[in-house]
């Protein structure tokens, strides 16, 4: 669902993703696009070349969503209670960091969503709706976007981040050594939220904390490659990355014109699906305006127009 608005220049688009429930393994991450979010995309602060190993403290035990499609929730409670986010928490918020503030955080991001409140309602929800509810609360200072494996990267330096995107049913049975893959013949589950805190740079692989327990992967951690997640990516993925309440607000961008967060918004096969080709159409000013003519040039360019 694609919903224009009006006169203020921007739109947001909505797809929920089908879930087939697994006892123990529930899902509920959906896409969200807001073409405001373009504003506040992730800014890379050094070369590629530069990033290191890092592996943030998880301050709080792995959670588990049970039979709620609370991914979305559990996720940012993990991003909470990890490195500089825990860091700048009050001693009295610190302690609050558990399933029932996840659930907390659910409910109202399905609100934001317009199909809440969790009870009775669970239909699943965003990671963008689950910042928004972070920074509603005075939980964060702002949120940016990462658009790609390199920008994760960069923003692993400083932090953990939420990651949604696609789940395949592979993913449901990580190896030996708690590594995750799609197979060749693996089917989209559902969509699913997470947790990253880490990073192996030469390796190119991920650390992640999933929300069903300490009995999945190694003790509810998992680790994927970074060619997973850039597939992830291409299939209208996400990655949030909260900023701690001792830094300042992002400022948003006046022109965003990146191409990677053009393709974050809606591009190349999710040009018709991911909800560009019709936020062109529509009218737009200042800043939205001048996006609206670079990805019109974009997709001129790609032979979609």
């Amino acid at each position: 669902m694609t919903t224009p608005a009006g006169n203020l220049g921007y739109v947001v688009y909505r797809k929920h993703i089908p879930e087939e429930i697994v006892p123990g393994k529930r899902l509920g991450r959906h896409i969200k696009r807001d073409s405001r979010s373009l504003r506040y995309a992730y800014r890379s602060t050094m070369p590629a070349e530069a990033a290191k190993d890092v592996l943030w403290q998880r301050h709080i035990p792995i959670l588990d969503q049970g039979d709620v499609g609370s991914c979305t929730g559990n996720e940012e409670v993990g991003c909470l209670g990890t490195g500089p986010l825990w860091d700048s928490l009050p001693g009295n918020v610190r302690i609050t960091l558990n399933e029932h503030l996840a659930l907390s955080i659910y409910s109202d991001a399905e609100m934001i969503d317009g199909d809440g409140p969790y009870p009775p309602n669970d239909n699943g929800s965003t990671g963008t709706s689950v910042a928004q509810v972070a920074l509603n609360r005075g939980l964060i200072s702002g949120y940016t976007h990462a658009a790609s494996v390199s920008e994760m990267v960069d923003a692993l330096q400083h932090g953990s981040v939420g990651v949604g995107g696609n789940w395949y049913d592979s993913m449901d049975h990580p190896d030996s050594n708690g590594f995750v893959s799609i197979s060749p013949n693996a089917y989209v589950r559902g969509g699913h939220e997470f947790e990253v805190r880490g990073v192996r740079v030469a390796d190119k692989l991920f650390f992640a904390d999933n929300s069903w327990g300490t009995v999945y992967a190694s003790s509810g951690s998992f680790t994927f490659s970074f060619d997973t997640m850039d597939r992830l990516f291409s299939e209208q993925g996400d990655c949030t990355v909260c900023v701690p309440l001792s830094q300042p607000a992002p400022v948003p961008t006046p022109n965003p014109t990146d191409p990677d967060h053009i393709l974050w918004f809606g591009g190349g096969d999710s040009w018709e699906y991911g909800g560009a080709s019709e936020w062109v159409q529509h009218h737009h000013t200042g800043a939205n305006h001048a996006l609206q003519k670079d990805l019109l040039t974009w997709a001129h360019a790609k032979g979609l127009t």
